[in-house]
């Protein structure tokens, strides 16, 4: 079986990136920091080539986790609501002026931050950002939107009961995160997503859409200070601060544990996971690269090989480290025929227990070294992706300067440094010399020869 064109492109590029830039740290345009007359602070940089700004916009302690039991998903819908009419706007009217001007206006919930990206012609940026203001600070709500956004997000939750990828993640978290926030759907229920209020919409935006919770980077061909008045113009009317709310910091429960969730169907789909590593921590680097080897980039991982290549037991096989604000959790995803399930679930055991037992070779480390970097650049290439880059550097504290040390944190990673990791991860203890995989796993499907639940 061979791998899908796009998905080799990608690796060839990055890693061709990756040794241009191997040695040494990439080479960026530079990043201002900017204050604002209004007292915002932004994440800039000059990109005279292009006449687009993009920006990106995070509310921090603003996501699913800052919601209270019975308001989860609240923040889905806001993000489905907030081109819907703002001001003297109508939503017909708001639709029809964003489309006059060309403007993309989107936003989206995570578990921490709501996010909110811009993307406009230079020329026509007056307009832009006054629409961008009019969305944050005087949304309208209006019935007939609010009623239309509400059955499309009915219609999916329903649509999502029978989706058995959308089960498996929701089950994995809340048996993951038993009664904490990050255990919750972030879409909530249908029960839930129907008693939404006009109060609720109001309140959500006045508590969360405030100054001290803004993170701004954003790319574009105008100098500093008129990115900076652009942004007062848009912004300076938000309150200048806002409740806390407070989320509490968590580790996944401890496994091994093994669920089995029936459903009569041809293939089943796995996930499986444990505590990761937060990304303030200093063997974060190393886990990215015993992750690149493992399962997190599939045209040179372990997993790739062995489930996919070597014995084509399934489309995709990956892992992934996931830290969050208060938590990280490492996991891997992968789908088969009933009766391979425990045969490819046996080989990716296999290959986390070799990780943790003999850690990475030196043409694997060399490898991921290089894929990590150049497929970081990768994520630079346009002006909303940089943009969105400079907002995470904000939100995870990583520095002004984290794009040009980034590559030396990945070079000074070392195969000790991997294993250890790697120990830590698997079996919950990075001076153990062998032990059990501490994964919760679940699966849904009718895999042959699993037991409901162990």
């Amino acid at each position: 079986m061979g791998i899908p064109m796009t998905n080799a492109i990608r690796f060839a590029t990055a890693f061709a990136i990756g040794l241009i830039w191997f040695g040494g740290p990439a080479h960026t345009a530079e990043i201002q920091r900017i204050i604002s007359p209004g007292g915002i602070e932004i994440w800039y940089v000059q990109e005279p080539s292009l006449p687009i700004i993009a920006v990106e916009i995070a509310f921090e302690n603003a996501g699913n986790s800052s919601l209270p039991d019975g308001k989860q998903g609240l923040a889905n819908m806001i993000s489905s609501l907030l081109d819907e009419g703002a001001g003297d706007l109508d939503s017909l009217a708001f639709q029809r002026r964003m489309d006059e001007l060309s403007i993309s206006l989107r936003s989206s919930d995570r578990a921490d931050t709501f996010r909110v990206t811009l993307r406009t012609l230079s020329d026509n940026r007056e307009g832009a950002f006054e629409m961008l203001g009019l969305a944050l600070t005087a949304p309208r709500f209006d019935a007939d939107p609010v009623e239309r956004m509400r059955a499309g997000i009915l219609s999916d939750l329903n649509r999502r009961m029978n989706d058995p990828d959308y089960l498996l993640g929701i089950a994995w978290l809340e048996t993951a995160y038993p009664g904490h926030v990050y255990g919750r759907p972030s879409r909530g229920t249908i029960e839930i997503v129907e008693g939404f209020t006009q109060d609720d919409f109001h309140d959500f935006v006045a508590t969360r859409f405030t100054k001290d919770r803004l993170k701004i980077g954003a790319v574009g061909d105008v100098d500093g200070a008129e990115i900076a008045r652009l942004i007062d113009a848009a912004l300076g009317g938000l309150p200048a601060t806002g409740p806390v709310f407070e989320v509490t910091r968590v580790d996944p429960i401890d496994g091994p544990l093994l669920q089995v969730i029936r459903q009569d169907i041809p293939q089943s789909s796995i996930i499986w996971g444990t505590t990761g590593i937060m990304r303030e921590d200093p063997d974060y680097y190393a886990g990215v690269i015993m992750n690149t080897v493992l399962g997190g980039a599939s045209f040179i991982s372990r997993m790739w090989q062995s489930v996919r290549e070597a014995r084509g037991l399934a489309y995709s096989v990956g892992t992934g480290i996931n830290p969050l604000g208060e938590t990280s959790y490492f996991t891997g995803g992968v789908a088969t025929r009933n009766d391979q399930v425990a045969e490819a679930y046996a080989i990716i055991e296999g290959e986390m227990q070799r990780m943790a037992g003999e850690g990475v070779s030196d043409q694997e480390l060399a490898d991921a070294k290089s894929y990590s970097i150049g497929n970081f650049a990768l994520g630079l290439d346009t002006n909303s992706s940089l943009a969105r880059v400079l907002v995470g550097l904000q939100v995870a504290e990583l520095g002004i300067d984290y794009i040009d040390k980034r590559a030396g944190y990945i070079n000074a990673v070392t195969k000790d440094d991997v294993l250890r990791v790697a120990r830590r991860i698997f079996w919950g203890d990075e001076n153990a010399t062998s032990g059990t995989l501490r994964m919760i796993t679940i699966i849904v499907g009718d895999p042959v020869g699993f037991e409901d639940k162990n």
